[in-house]
């Protein structure tokens, strides 16, 4: 019967236990949330009495204040700054010394000065010059511009004339304009300086050049020969002008030797024209750097060609020889004009 007695004990428990678990005295569901104690979550992430597995936290962003946008001006595009265009560099002429040539010659052939020519190639010794040398040509413009010293254009220039304009295209291409200065006064004129410019049809300036004269002294109701090169000039040349930028008066008895040309005498030779005669120091000292300057000259008193030659050193009274060949851009000489002059040492 004991066993009879647990028996009946047993499911008077069980009996209790269910109708305590089907009402709590309030009616509410059981809570299943485990506790907060033991580092789970208090419900749902929808909401507490969940009874879904528990869940990781999820922490959501704070929302952000929404932000009233700002009317931005409108801004105009920066200008770009210009490009840096190089400066064109002219090209170096090189020219090939020839047969009598000598640096005074050759750079007013090119409208630079001897000084300019003579620095440009390391101080070469004028009296060394080998046929075939090359010889670097500098720019005339640059050299005057990079020389303090360089002579400026005079406020007013000395009354001279320029004549005998000869402008003509060379056999390579280049552009050669002969000429000469002409002194109608009553005193010598030295730093004879003049620029040509070539113009197109309406007049516009195309390129220019500035030169000396061949002589460094123009004496009164004398002349003076130039010649000046473009090697590479425009193609739509089509006339020149000439301004004289500079020429002072003079008394060459301060610097100069007096020389004079006795006997001079010209004859065509083959292709060429030869004028030959004799120098005399008529001065009361010795002269230096003596030169002759030999210009020709056609039917219509055009400059067609000029040379000049360098002689020894002369005493006073000294006399000595000269013969100069050259050739002319009009081989029809007509007449010629022959010239001398040197330093007082």
């Amino acid at each position: 019967m004991k066993w009879l007695t647990s028996l009946l004990i047993g499911a008077a428990i069980l009996s209790a236990t269910v109708l305590g678990a089907c009402s709590n005295g309030s009616g509410a569901a059981p809570n299943t949330t485990p506790n907060a104690d033991n580092g789970a979550t208090s419900g749902g992430i929808f909401g507490t009495g969940g009874t879904s597995e528990p869940t990781a936290t999820v922490e959501l962003p704070t929302p952000r204040p929404t932000v009233t946008p700002r009317a931005t001006p409108t801004l105009s595009a920066a200008t770009a700054p210009p490009p840096n265009v190089p400066i064109a560099t002219p090209t170096a002429i090189i020219y090939v010394v020839q047969t009598g040539d000598t640096p005074i010659e050759i750079a007013n052939k090119f409208g630079v000065s001897a000084a300019d020519l003579i620095a440009a190639n390391n101080n070469i010794d004028a009296t060394r010059l080998q046929i075939g040398q090359s010889l670097v040509i500098p720019n005339a413009q640059q050299q005057a511009a990079l020389q303090s010293g360089a002579l400026l254009p005079s406020p007013t220039p000395e009354a001279l004339q320029v004549q005998g304009i000869n402008v003509f295209r060379t056999a390579a291409g280049s552009l050669e304009c002969l000429g000469e200065v002409f002194n109608p006064g009553q005193t010598s004129l030295n730093n004879v300086q003049l620029q040509l410019n070539l113009l197109d049809e309406n007049g516009s300036i195309l390129k220019t050049a500035t030169f000396f004269v061949a002589l460094e002294v123009i004496a009164p109701n004398s002349s003076s020969p130039f010649r000046i090169l473009f090697t590479d000039p425009p193609a739509n040349y089509s006339k020149v002008s000439i301004n004289a930028l500079r020429g002072e008066s003079i008394d060459p008895a301060g610097r100069y030797t007096g020389l004079k040309i006795n006997n001079p005498a010209g004859a065509v030779a083959g292709q060429q024209y030869k004028v030959n005669g004799e120098v005399q120091n008529t001065d009361n000292v010795a002269a230096t750097k003596v030169r002759v300057i030999v210009t020709t000259y056609s039917d219509k008193n055009e400059v067609i060609g000029y040379r000049y030659i360098t002689l020894n050193d002369m005493n006073p009274g000294d006399k000595q020889p000269f013969e100069v060949t050259m050739t002319s851009s009009n081989p029809n000489v007509a007449r010629f004009a022959a010239v001398a002059e040197g330093l007082k040492p």
